[in-house]
């Protein structure tokens, strides 16, 4: 989706004048003035004139945003990477998704049965490789790694466990293998708009106070998929961090460790902070909507029951994509009608959920899964 600017609902900035007929005007009525005759609609001068203008029209246009991405409100691209280098501030490549992976061998083993790093598990769609070398001890059956996905970015994400189980490379002793948790992490490069509200947090990190923007802007360095940051201190000197991912994706403890070594750095960590990365509580709620569509949408009807299954996957992803985040049912009920619907259906049978407005605190976050707990039903055509 296309970025809004100016970012931050910041003021439009111009630096020259592009509207193009206030600049044709402009020329028309000054050649007028120097040469004393008004210009007919099908003088050559005129046409002339008005050729010259649209040259002028598009090198303003080019002036001024060339001058607009020197600011941050502004910056795309490679311009927006040689602000960020200001402040040492890099954009963040891609990241890959993670999971873990239980081998399983065919017999306990009189001796420790090593799986090499690297061992590559498929679906035949994409593919994970083990992060370390894996000891499956004398007598034991199973054994657990960590795997990343061999390709950076979200292609990785969203495998259900017991989706990924097919070795490239049987091995010996190797009955079987497959992933115990979903697939999370992969992130493609960090967006222009991730990476300007980076930027624009920098200057935070300068302080070694601990303000609250430094561990914000330290903890979204660690990887593009970490979307959101709370800070915590329940008591004095203890800093709680907790991160969130793409899609309100909980993190594991691989990635709360990645977070917790880049914060202990002593050049990041004020010394009498005790700082922990911790998991936010999840808050989980459910989605049912049964909805009614206008008899003179009719002929539009197949268009609107696909935006309304779209609204209300939007509202799932921005309810939990924010720590703290309140659960808002008003939000779900104006994405719907928005979509076309004319009224909700909610009665006994069919009770519209959430129902009710859960304020959550700054450690909690909603969590709703797509496959179990979202019931989208159309209930037909009235009047209206």
């Amino acid at each position: 989706m296309a970025e809004t600017l100016p970012r931050w609902d910041l003021p439009e900035v111009s630096f020259v004048k592009t509207d193009p007929e206030a600049i044709k005007a402009e020329i028309i009525s000054r050649y007028e003035a120097a040469a004393g005759r008004t210009l007919a609609t099908a003088d050559p001068i005129r046409i002339f004139l008005l050729a010259v203008a649209a040259e002028i029209i598009q090198q303003r246009v080019l002036i001024n945003m060339a001058a607009q991405n020197n600011l941050l409100s502004y910056a795309t691209g490679e311009y927006l990477d040689a602000l960020g280098e200001y402040l040492l501030v890099s954009r963040l490549p891609a990241s890959k998704a993670v999971t873990n992976i239980r081998f399983t061998l065919s017999q306990a083993l009189e001796e420790v049965y090593i799986i090499p790093s690297g061992t590559e598990i498929t679906n035949g769609i994409v593919t994970f490789a083990t992060d370390s070398e894996l000891l499956i001890a004398a007598g034991d059956l199973t054994g657990d790694v960590s795997a990343s996905c061999t390709v950076a970015g979200e292609v990785g994400n969203g495998y259900l466990p017991g989706q990924l189980t097919t070795i490239v490379r049987p091995m010996t002793f190797v009955d079987s293998a497959e992933n115990t948790n979903a697939t999370y992490g992969g992130a493609d490069v960090e967006s222009d708009a991730d990476y300007a509200e980076r930027i624009r947090l920098a200057p935070n990190a300068f302080s070694v106070a601990g303000p609250i923007k430094a561990y914000k802007f330290y903890t979204q360095s660690v990887s593009s998929a970490i979307i959101d940051v709370s800070v915590d201190s329940p008591t004095p000197g203890v800093v709680n961090i907790y991160p969130l991912l793409e899609g309100g994706v909980i993190p594991d403890q691989t990635l709360l460790d990645k977070v917790l070594e880049k914060l202990s750095d002593e050049d990041v960590r004020p010394l009498t902070d005790d700082v922990h990365a911790l998991q936010a509580t999840a808050v989980p709620y459910t989605i049912e909507v049964h909805y009614f569509i206008k008899k003179s949408d009719q002929n539009k009807g197949t268009a609107i029951q696909a935006a309304v299954f779209e609204a209300v996957e939007k509202y799932r992803l921005w309810q939990q994509g924010k720590i703290g985040r309140d659960i808002v049912p008003a939000e779900l009920i104006r994405a719907v009608m928005n979509a076309g619907a004319c009224r909700i259906n909610d009665t006994q049978e069919h009770p519209f959920s959430p129902h009710a407005f859960q304020e959550l605190t700054k450690t909690q976050v909603a969590q709703c899964d797509p496959e179990t707990d979202v019931t989208v039903i159309f209930d037909g055509y009235v009047e209206g």
